[in-house]
């Protein structure tokens, strides 16, 4: 086991499990002998680990083979009681989630749901795939995941190695082109920004008098000094957004103490919203060029305000995600192996901002500057030094680390055309990554044959109202696409 994987699998907590949840849910009755076939086939034989448990050696882990490995151990059948839709899936869904793996057994189960109707005349299933974060990453188990499917459309191209140098030569000529490039750009942009202040007295003025609250939240979270990149450089200048970004994991404050702060219990919730329609997330990409990302946070974004709002809160202005990375293609010929292949980098999602066209481009802005970094390498090398730390050690610094942060947010296109499950059509598709540390809540957003599906996982005691955030979610959406009309 790798030590990635092995920091993965020490970081369990009983109030926050590192189990990644995935959903699929289907218009029509799953068969169990045929799901046992398509589970024996494309995922134990296919991916050796999931017949394999975590066995402690000396200081290290391994994956040995589970002597008594038994399908039927990992396979179950739930039936959900009386006439069940969606919220009575919901409930279920939630409920698992803080339920932990015997370790004497590979770390995943999957439970067929039955019984349950996603419209009154309609008999469906559902699907709920649980596996250990040592096992796998996300993007690694929901390719796993579409593995385990007949795809009729393209399937999902997620995960691309990250972009570096190779020889020493390399790295110097690359380094000091970049340095060479980003000193220039520093001083064309300062120029204007200067004379863009010395030719509009107006903004001098706004910004003196938005001086103390700026100061004020600097105080509050040093992180938001970086904020003065924007001002000195170009949204493409690589080494002063790496500076930025190096600032901002270092000095970025505790995440804010808002309705949700407190320490998490075991009891999680899970809400989605109604299905979006991709085509109408393109629309207004196009209206505000910016990107379906984009437009996608900036729908979270407007959510989280609705949420705070409702429950008094209107001076928080920002929040802080980690994002999932992923540092490496996917290879399903990779002789079966996964593992953990990504970084986690911070996104702070800024909140209150009612105009929509000014929401979306400061959150273009924000991610074109991760983009244009290389926060990916930096966290990923810093998470390495960690897995290989003492345990004790490396639990501390993920939960320091962890705690600047509300949560974890993922977005992964999936494939573009309908795939199917032991030959039934799936219908539609989430999944949850785990919360670290006293995180509060994760956000999973999923693309697939052409619709969106959004889906909020969070702690029961800070967030006992997930559907809540359903609701405000999708009323954003509509709000939003009708500004853009």
């Amino acid at each position: 086991m790798s030590s990635q994987d092995a920091l993965w699998l020490t970081m369990d907590r009983p109030n926050n499990l590192m189990v990644i949840d995935s959903l699929m849910w289907f218009n029509a009755p799953l068969n169990l002998d045929r799901v046992r076939e398509v589970l024996m086939a494309r995922f134990v034989t296919k991916f050796p680990v999931f017949s394999r448990r975590p066995v402690q050696v000396g200081n290290h882990w391994e994956w040995q083979p589970d002597p008594n490995f038994d399908l039927d151990f990992h396979l179950r059948e739930v039936a959900l009681p009386g006439d069940a839709g969606f919220a009575e899936l919901q409930q279920w869904v939630g409920s698992q989630r803080s339920v932990p793996f015997d370790r004497e057994h590979p770390l995943w189960t999957v439970s067929i749901v039955t019984n349950f109707r996603p419209d009154p005349l309609t008999l469906g299933s559902a699907v709920m795939i649980r596996s250990h974060h040592s096992i796998a990453d996300g993007v690694r188990l929901t390719q796993v995941m579409v593995s385990l499917c007949d795809v009729e459309g393209d399937p999902t191209d997620v995960g691309k190695a990250l972009r570096h140098s190779t020889t020493p030569v390399e790295i110097a000529v690359s380094t000091a082109a970049k340095l060479a490039a980003a000193t220039t750009d520093v001083a064309s942009t300062t120029t204007r920004t200067a004379v863009s202040f010395l030719t509009n007295p107006g903004k001098v003025v706004a910004s003196l008098a938005s001086a103390p609250a700026q100061a004020s939240a600097i105080l509050r979270n040093p992180a938001r000094a970086t904020d003065i990149v924007e001002l000195v450089s170009s949204p493409e200048n690589r080494p002063v957004n790496d500076v930025a970004s190096t600032a901002k994991l270092l000095l970025a404050a505790p995440s804010v103490e808002t309705v949700w702060s407190g320490p998490p219990q075991p009891a999680k919730g899970v809400a989605w919203a109604p299905m979006l329609s991709l085509a109408e997330v393109k629309r207004i990409r196009r209206a505000t060029g910016t990107t379906v990302n984009d437009v996608l946070l900036g729908v979270v974004a407007g959510a989280l305000t609705r949420y705070l709002a409702a429950h008094g809160e209107q001076s928080v202005d920002e929040v802080m995600w980690m994002v999932p990375v992923s540092v490496s293609p996917f290879d399903p010929d990779a002789g079966g192996h996964l593992g953990n292949h990504f970084a986690l980098v911070a996104f702070r999602m800024p909140l209150g901002i009612t105009d929509v066209h000014e929401r979306l481009n400061e959150i273009h802005l924000r991610m074109d500057r991760i983009k244009a970094s290389d926060e990916p390498l930096l966290t990923f090398s810093v998470q390495t030094v960690i897995s290989r730390l003492p345990s004790s050690a490396a639990a501390g610094l993920t939960n320091y680390f962890a705690n600047k942060a509300l949560g974890v947010l993922t977005n992964v296109p999936g494939p573009t055309g309908p795939i199917s499950f032991a030959d039934v059509t799936v219908a539609g598709l989430l999944g949850w990554a785990p919360c670290s540390g006293d995180q509060a809540m994760t956000i999973c957003i999923f693309s697939y044959n052409g619709q969106v599906s959004v889906g909020f996982g969070t702690d029961a005691a800070l967030i006992p109202d997930p559907n809540l955030l359903a609701d405000y979610f999708y009323e954003e959406f509509e709000s939003m696409s009708a500004a853009l009309q």
